[in-house]
């Protein structure tokens, strides 16, 4: 069975999560099946878990949701460097995948975490900081294929893009 991935990467406030929700509303409107994963849904907890730690974990999904006949998955990862992005596609294991980073200025990036993260949580400071340093990081890495930005632009434009570079790459059809 042949398996195609999108991996969607970025830095913290550039956006994976909300045009990922985006492009998963586009491709069940036109009858594309397909599975998503985000990899911090499984470090989530305390302590948080590091992405390497995960994997093994990303690996074991994949596998069950190809059980269940999925071939087409999204996967959603903050991949800090050229090592973890590796370790996200050997996990993922697919016959094809498109690497995509989208990417925000770091200060608008900053911005977005924290706006969305409550005043309550401990670790705020760190990854509003953190988001600020990965802006830049990210998107530079080796083994991306698209760099999007989500300046001045919504989630269902950048998802509308990435739509079609799926459609492109994986040759993808809308069901009659």
């Amino acid at each position: 069975m042949s398996i195609d991935a999108l991996l969607i990467t970025g830095g913290p406030g550039s956006g994976k999560s909300s045009v990922a929700g985006a492009l998963g509303t586009l491709l069940e409107v036109e009858g594309v099946r397909y599975g998503a994963i985000e990899t911090e849904l499984l470090a989530w907890g305390w302590p948080w878990l590091t992405l390497e730690d995960s994997l093994p974990q990303l690996r074991c999904l994949v596998a069950l949701q190809r059980e269940a006949g999925r071939e087409l998955f999204l996967i959603i990862a903050t991949t800090e460097s050229e090592a973890q992005l590796r370790g996200v596609l050997d996990a993922v294991q697919a016959s094809r995948i498109q690497v995509v980073c989208l990417s925000a200025p770091a200060e608008l990036a900053a911005q977005r975490v924290a706006d969305r993260e409550p005043d309550s949580w401990p670790g705020k400071a760190a990854l509003v900081e953190h988001a600020r340093q990965l802006a830049d990081v990210i998107p530079a890495l080796s083994g991306i294929d698209h760099v999007l930005s989500t300046r001045d632009r919504s989630a269902p434009q950048v998802a509308a893009e990435l739509r079609e570079l799926m459609f492109d790459r994986f040759g993808l059809r809308v069901r009659a």
